[in-house]
Order: structure tokens, then sequence, then C-alpha cells
């Protein structure tokens, strides 16, 4: 295979002569089949049963808008020896860029996921085993889940649909449509084995800490539409978020918090234009943002600002890292001359990256956009594999691919 040259700098700040190959193809794997789309949506969750054999992914019949009130997409697992989709349910509470937030339940990792659905006009999840194939609904939805599967992470859909529609479950509603900060809603911590719901911070708190150094908030209306545990529990993060006055341009910070509600930290300042992150551990965390005048990914410690930018990771990314939290995935790095889209591995040892695969989007609206298909990069358990959504194009469906690590 062809290697291209590519100068990095290590944390030294000495030049590295290091080569990355050019990918042909070889790695990767379209392991889900036209003419329908297949996708699995979110970023950094595992879509893999136990044994490998399946991936959890939604299917639907259309790629080039927002879905509808009421539209709903088929649930099911795709056999990744053959290709072959099977339907076992379906959800009317999905998007393409989110999907509809699956978590095996790590309880029965072979056997039970959650996903979310809109039944009777409320937004709640499900607890679907596939032996019994019996439901089990839960009283709220889910955005994250703990590592031993007791509590979830509730986010406020109804206020995302309202003010952010690319990543919003159509038909559910804002309770305060006119209120830029509530003081009851924001990110509720959900005990699944007891059922109780915890408000651990509100709107209003976050606002009122961000008003101290930006005052223009003040009348902008605030949502939160990621949050992710650390990886033993004890904390989560969130993006608060809100438009500019303009109502064009995403403002965003970083936040964490004790599961309790209690030591809420500043990790990224409101207005650093945070997009994407993953826990390294339980003190590290990656996201990508703005420092410095420079976009790209960045490594701190939760809480003590010790950012430090990645050589050469200077773009935006859905990055996420591998179980021993040596190894991160990202995607994006855009060749919009000729619509590709890129996959690529971090190496923290080495300080150096490579180019996993390549991806033709065929079209313009799969790299922009409302109808954009980012890779959405997720590891398999051994670290062996990432699993990723992208364009066929022979059909320009969205399709799940897999791409061997190397590890």
């Amino acid at each position: 295979m062809a290697l291209l040259p590519v100068l990095l700098f290590g944390r030294s700040g000495f030049l590295l002569n290091q080569n990355i190959e050019e990918e042909k193809g070889l790695n990767k794997k379209m392991v889900s089949h036209p003419s329908k789309n297949h996708f699995f949506g979110y970023f950094g969750t595992n879509p893999w049963n136990a044994e490998k054999t399946h991936l959890l992914s939604l299917e639907t019949s259309f790629n080039d808008r927002l879905p509808n009130s009421g539209e709903k997409a088929n649930i099911g697992l795709i056999d990744v020896s053959t290709g072959i989709f099977q339907k076992i349910s379906d959800t009317s509470a999905w998007n393409m860029q989110q999907g509809c937030m699956f978590f095996w339940n790590p309880q029965k990792p072979s056997e039970e996921f959650y996903y979310n659905d809109i039944v009777d006009g409320k937004l709640i999840s499900v607890l679907f085993n596939l032996k019994t194939k019996k439901k089990t609904l839960q009283t709220f939805s889910i955005s994250g889940l703990t590592k031993d599967g007791r509590y979830a992470i509730n986010l406020d859909y109804g206020r995302i649909s309202r003010l952010r529609k690319v990543v919003s479950y159509s038909g559910t509603m804002d309770e305060n449509p006119d209120v830029p900060h509530p003081a009851n809603s924001g990110v509720f911590v959900f005990d699944l084995q007891t059922g109780e719901r915890k408000l651990v911070v509100s709107y209003k708190q976050v606002s009122d800490e961000i008003k101290r150094y930006a005052p223009e908030i003040e009348g902008r209306h605030m949502w939160i539409e990621h949050a992710e545990f650390n990886p033993d529990g004890s904390r989560l993060l969130f993006l608060p978020r809100t438009w500019n006055d303009s109502g064009n341009k995403l403002e965003t910070g970083m936040y964490t918090i004790a599961i309790d509600g209690e030591d809420m930290r500043e990790a990224i300042p409101y207005g650093y234009n945070v997009s994407h992150w993953s826990w390294r551990n339980n003190q590290e965390i990656v996201a990508t943002f703005t420092l410095n005048g420079r976009h790209g990914h960045i490594l701190f410690t939760d809480g003590k600002k010790d950012f430090k930018e990645l050589p050469g990771m200077n773009w935006d990314g859905h990055c996420t890292f591998d179980q021993t939290g040596r190894y991160l995935v990202t995607d994006n790095r855009y060749d919009n001359k000729n619509i590709r889209n890129f996959l690529w591995l971090y190496d923290t040892k080495k300080d150096s990256y490579m180019k996993l695969a390549a991806f033709d989007m065929v079209e313009n609206r799969f790299l922009s956009g409302d109808t954009r298909c980012d890779l959405h990069p997720r590891w398999s358990n051994d670290n062996k594999m990432v699993c990723v959504d992208a364009i066929d194009p022979a059909t320009t469906t969205r399709q799940l691919f897999i791409v061997n690590t190397g590890l």
C-alpha cells in the first residue's frame, strides 16, 4: 500500500517522521445490506452483543430528511456474518444522529438492551429481552448508562426537540417553552433498580454559574443534549448549550458533577465551542474545543483545566477511547473536494495518529446539515474493531461498516 508522509509534533515539540498508510478499503467491511438504511446513530457506545455476532441497528426507508412525529424506525439485529437484519421491534423516538440511544444491559449483555420510544404520548425507555421477547417499560428515557447498568442519565428531550431539531425526537414537547433556564429541568439520574429519578443539576443552576463570566446568556434558552458517566459511575459530564444572539452559532461549555448532585466543576468554560468528548478514565477527559485559537482534540483532568492539545489532531471529531485508555478513535477532517470522511486512530503513548479508513460520502448533504452521516465511531469491547455509520456509494443509503483496528 502507498505510504503518505505526514509531519507530526510530539509533546516535546520535536518533529516526528510519521508515515500514514493510505487506506485502500482492505480493513473495512459493509455489514448491512441495502435497499433500506441501517445505522446505530450514537458514538462511544458498544453496538455488539457480548459474543460479537450481532449489531444493534435501526432500519428506515428514507435518508434525506428528519423524521416526522409518529414515524417509526425498525429495531433489529444485524448478523455480522451474513448482514441480514432481523426486525424485533420499532420506535417513534429516534433521529439519524443519536439513533434511539441503544444500550446493551451490562447485567445481561447477550440478551437485553435498552432503547427510547414514545408510548401513549410519553417518552420512555424500553428494556427488551431477546429470549423472552418481553418489553419492560421504564418510566423515563435514557441518555447514558453506568457500566454496572444500575443508573441512567435522563435528559429533557422535549426541550431538545424545540431548540435543536437534528438531535430531537419528533412528537415530544418542551414543558418550559417560555423559560430560558428552568429550575425544574436539566440533567436527571434515574435509578433503574428502584425507579427513583433525581434532578442532579438544573438549567438555572448551570446558567447562574455561567452568568458570572458570560452575562450575555441571560435571555438565551439553554438545553443539554449530551451527558455521560465516567467509568466507575461516580461522576458525569454534560454540555450546556445555547444559540448565540443571532441564532446561527452554538455556544457550549462542559461541566461535571457527582452522581448525587454535589461538587459541580467547570471543565471547559462556556464559549469554547465544545463539540465531542470521551472519558479516558475516572479523572481524564478528551474533548474537541477551541483553545488558543485552534479547534482540536484536547486532553485534560476533570476540573483542573490542564489542557494538552493532542499533536496533529487539530479538527473536530467524535472521539472515543478504547478500554485501555491508550488508543483514541475519531472521525471527520473531511475531504470536501472528493466528498470523503475519515476514521483515525490516535496512540497516546507514541503521540501519533494514523488513518484507519476512508469513506466515500457521495453527496455534500452527507457531510453537513441535518442529513449528514457522521461516522460516530464505537469500539468493540476487545478493541479489535470499530463500528461506524457511513454511506454505501452504490445506493447512497446509510449502512453499518466494521473497521479492523489492527490492535
